[in-house]
């Protein structure tokens, strides 16, 4: 091959990266548009439902991701695992879809609310070292709670 041989490919190549990245800029942007659609059509849908005599699951799509994580968490009464606090997200409405990572986001949050003091989330080992998290309600009032 020669440098003209070179040069040929290279630039069928460069043709074809510009072809592709058009095509994602346009997949990304109709993917927007459909995100927006389909969270317009759950507000509808969820104002529409009592009229329609419809019961619907609580809709967590308007919170941040870390009120959503224990809002999820102070409405089961079973411990669950970070997947399962990702699987009741999206039943509940959360889109995950703009991070990047969700499952990391959601183990770090966890953990985050786990270490907190002030939060009543616990982490709970079981055997074989899968770990759990769980809702503590409040025990009551103690005499350390009243200040006078």
């Amino acid at each position: 091959m020669d440098q003209g041989d070179y040069i040929k490919k290279w630039k069928e190549l460069w043709d074809e990266k510009n072809l592709l990245t058009g095509r994602r800029t346009d997949l990304e942007t109709e993917l927007g548009d459909i995100n927006t659609q389909v969270k317009h059509l759950t507000e509808v849908l969820n104002h529409l439902a009592p009229l329609a005599g419809v019961a619907v699951g609580e809709d967590l799509s308007g919170l941040g991701i870390t009120d959503a994580i224990r809002n999820v968490l102070e409405a089961s009464a079973d411990a669950m695992s970070p997947g399962d606090v990702r699987d009741a997200l999206s039943q509940k409405g959360f889109d995950l879809s703009g991070h990047s990572a969700p499952m990391s986001s959601i183990y770090k949050i966890l953990g985050r609310l786990a270490d907190d003091s002030t939060s009543r989330i616990v982490r709970e080992k079981a055997d074989g070292g899968r770990v759990f998290y769980r809702h503590v309600a409040p025990s009551g009032i103690t005499d350390d709670d009243i200040l006078f």
